[in-house]
């Protein structure tokens, strides 16, 4: 078994916002695509979430388990059922790019998510914000990542 240490961090250490460690611009697409050509533009960006936008408006997240378990029930689903619709019946969790990451991560564990959607005030996407980014500002803060 391997030695952990644990970390306490110090006064001067400072926790990023939401902005600081997002990925954006987010990659989306619109509440009538289908959840094939969602699929499809998942394989295509090699991305395992994608936002659905109207607009200006962010309406929320779609990720590649929510594909699956459309897939599980009915196969032929991804190719009759729309983006839109799926966001009507899956709660996203909308962030502010403002916010500390400790708050964000609180809410991915609040919502049981693994993203997040960054929006503005007036509800316009900016970007993603993954457990997978909160992992990496948690290992920086522990030590420098190369």
């Amino acid at each position: 078994m391997t030695e952990t240490t644990q970390f306490t961090p110090d006064a001067n250490t400072r926790v990023p916002t939401v902005r600081e460690v997002m990925h954006g611009p987010l990659v989306s697409v619109a509440p009538e695509d289908t959840l094939w050509a969602v699929m499809d533009n998942m394989v295509t960006t090699r991305l395992h979430h994608v936002g659905v936008v109207d607009g200006d408006r962010a309406l929320g997240l779609i990720s590649d388990r929510d594909l699956a378990a459309v897939w599980t029930l009915d196969p032929l689903g991804l190719k009759q059922h729309t983006a839109g619709r799926v966001v009507a019946d899956t709660e996203t969790t909308f962030v502010s790019p403002d916010i500390d990451v400790v708050t964000a991560g609180e809410q991915l564990l609040k919502h049981r998510r693994d993203a997040l959607l960054v929006v503005d005030a007036g509800g316009a996407a900016l970007g993603i914000l993954t457990d997978r980014d909160l992992l990496t500002v948690l290992l920086r803060l522990h030590r420098p990542i190369r």
